[in-house]
């Protein structure tokens, strides 16, 4: 079976994440949308239907038997339910459609409950189901690694790790859910981890670190500090002491030492996030939620985020104060004010950073980098744009 990954209009809806990858290849749980899937189809092959810019990176495929919405999470009932379905059907629930087989020459209505990411903050807010949902699917028929006895269990969901896992001295709940460690990951001494949790593999959790539940952690991340219900794309770090809560970082991120940003209002009212779409905040209807930030975006020493603040793609953070709860993607500077980060420089850390996890900065990431610098050029008003 060949699948194909359309998306919607919606598509900015999900920036700054969305910017650099198509919706299907964001990161909810273990695996990608596109990754859960594959596997519960058991397709032979996937592609990509998204914008021309991502097209070299992310490739598209012909004469798909299946194309499927990019947003939606699946699960058992809409799996049987598109492989019961008679071919050339388009699936709707609704005004949505959920999967074209073949031509989709003719429609077929269904009632099917399923979770949608609509917006980043849905990436946290279904983590902890989608962690479950990816430990059935990675761990199914499998046996994990065994667990030192220098570690301490609380709880009954089941603790899986990969070939290589290190986890020594560890106190690990499962009271709330499983916890997966993935092919040469380590959990340092000290640290506490609380389930649901997950990280991908060549990860790192530090010494002493405190991780509460629905967090996943992509492949080759450091985690240090206090977390809790993050997700990280890849690739990124969050290495030391400091507060990071109901947030979502892309790839090739650095939270500097000592940065805490709230997840909380003191008034605990709703939280107000910007929608790039509408260029305005909008009500989130999430009383927690922390830092939304794009790829190759970092931050300095003791950098403070207030609630709800989205940062764009290959920002540059620093200083004291709190910087606005909107930062324009390429942006230089902190809560006195912004200079663009040009292009060259951002380029140039990106190198130095992709190396250390052994990956080359490209012509397709160059490519993809100069197109989103100049598509958010308009979000930088202090160019003078138009």
């Amino acid at each position: 079976m060949i699948i194909s990954f359309f998306e919607n209009d919606n598509y900015s809806d999900l920036y700054p994440l969305s910017w650099t990858r198509p919706c299907a290849d964001i990161r909810v749980g273990i695996f990608t949308i596109a990754e859960k899937w594959k596997h519960d189809l058991n397709a032979d092959s996937i592609g990509f239907e998204t914008r021309d810019y991502l097209q070299n990176k992310f490739a598209k495929i012909n004469k798909p038997n299946i194309r499927l919405n990019s947003n939606i999470l699946p699960n058992k009932e809409i799996i049987n339910s598109i492989l019961d379905t008679p071919d050339n059907s388009t699936i709707k629930n609704g005004e949505q459609i959920i999967a074209i087989k073949g031509t989709g020459s003719h429609t077929v209505e269904m009632n099917i409950k399923f979770n949608s990411i609509n917006r980043p903050f849905h990436i946290f807010k279904y983590s902890g189901e989608e962690i479950h949902s990816d430990f059935d699917r990675i761990t199914e028929n499998r046996v994990s690694q065994p667990l030192s006895t220098t570690n301490t269990v609380i709880g009954d969901n089941p603790i899986f790790l990969e070939e290589g896992a290190k986890v020594e001295c560890v106190i690990f709940n499962t009271t709330e859910g499983p916890i997966y460690i993935g092919k040469d990951a380590q959990v340092m001494e000290g640290s506490i981890v609380r389930g649901p949790f997950a990280m991908g593999e060549g990860s790192n959790i530090k010494m002493g670190s405190k991780v509460y539940g629905s967090t996943s952690i992509g492949p080759y991340c450091n985690i240090g500090g206090e977390v809790n219900n993050i997700s990280i794309q890849g690739y990124s770090n969050k290495g030391h002491d400091g507060f990071l809560g109901n947030a979502v970082l892309g790839e090739w991120c650095n939270i500097g030492a000592d940065t805490n940003c709230s997840n909380l209002k003191n008034t605990y009212e709703e939280v107000k996030v910007w929608n790039y779409s509408s260029q305005r905040f909008e009500k989130s209807g999430e009383q927690f939620c922390g830092l939304i930030m794009g790829d190759h975006s970092k931050c300095g020493i003791n950098t403070m985020f207030n609630t709800g603040t989205v940062i764009g793609v290959a920002c540059n953070l620093f200083g004291a104060g709190f910087p606005r709860q909107f930062v324009p993607d390429f942006s230089w500077g902190g809560a006195t004010g912004f200079v663009t980060h040009k292009i060259p420089a951002v380029e140039k850390t990106a190198k130095l950073m992709m190396v250390r996890r052994k990956k080359e900065f490209d012509d397709i990431e160059q490519s993809i980098l100069n197109s989103v610098f100049e598509l958010t050029k308009k979000l930088r008003t202090w160019e003078g744009n138009d």
